[in-house]
């Protein structure tokens, strides 16, 4: 290796260091400005997720699985005549408890079984919630469970949501920017602070008949983000 090489790699080596070092100098200084943005969108749940049972006490078992089947059968048919999807309707086995009672001498003996059928069905027309409801209770549906309301759409309503957190978080900061005499000039980061989880709200069971006043309202779904802003002087702008 010639020293004129040498010289000459050494040298490199140094302008790149002095480059890099220039680099991070300039990083350093560069202004920025932080804000945190809050942003929501407002929507109607357009999904309801119900639990019916259908139940039988007795002591004869086969009479009792009978009766069970024929109400599930029945109440099956008519919810595919109120246009509710056969996909959204889930019928799970029988379940057969021992049903248990004391004697006189307080002695616990079986007195007959419990059959019992769980049906879960999703409407994704809410306002046909009544209809169904009482639908089922007269099929011979012994119990409704709690009613949950979803909004089909939510993560896009989400990613909506965050889009306004950020034109928040760019407003505070072109505010703040201003107030400073500084000017922003680009987004360095942004962050996302909050999750998104599935919303969902409940109805407490009904029990005998549906009240005709079974609606939902309007809900939120929130997000927030915190975003880095560049800024320089406006003084300095143009330069």
């Amino acid at each position: 290796m010639t020293k004129s090489y040498l010289k000459s790699s050494i040298l490199s080596v140094c302008l790149l260091v002095l480059t890099a070092g220039f680099h991070q100098v300039s990083q350093a200084t560069e202004q920025r400005i932080t804000a945190t943005g809050n942003g929501s969108v407002s929507a109607v749940p357009d999904l309801m997720r119900i639990t019916f049972w259908i139940e039988e006490r007795g002591n004869k078992l086969s009479s009792q699985k009978t009766v069970v089947d024929n109400t599930t059968e029945r109440l099956l048919n008519d919810l595919l005549k109120e246009d509710v999807a056969e996909k959204d309707i889930q019928s799970y086995q029988l379940q057969i408890y021992p049903q248990y009672e004391q004697d006189s001498d307080g002695k616990t003996k079986q007195s007959g079984f419990i059959v019992r059928r769980e049906i879960k069905v999703t409407l994704r027309n809410p306002e046909n919630y009544d209809n169904v409801i009482d639908l089922a209770l007269s099929r011979g549906v012994t119990r409704v469970g709690q009613i949950q309301f979803e909004i089909g759409d939510q993560q896009a309503l989400y990613q909506q949501a965050l889009i306004n957190a950020y034109k928040q978080a760019r407003q505070k900061a072109e505010q703040l920017a201003s107030t400073a005499g500084l000017d922003l000039t680009g987004t360095l980061s942004i962050t996302e602070r909050s999750i998104s989880r599935p919303f969902m709200m409940q109805m407490a069971e009904a029990s005998v008949r549906s009240d005709k006043v079974s609606l939902p309202g309007q809900q939120t779904i929130e997000a927030s983000v915190e975003a880095v802003f560049s800024v320089e002087n406006i003084q300095n702008k143009g330069n």
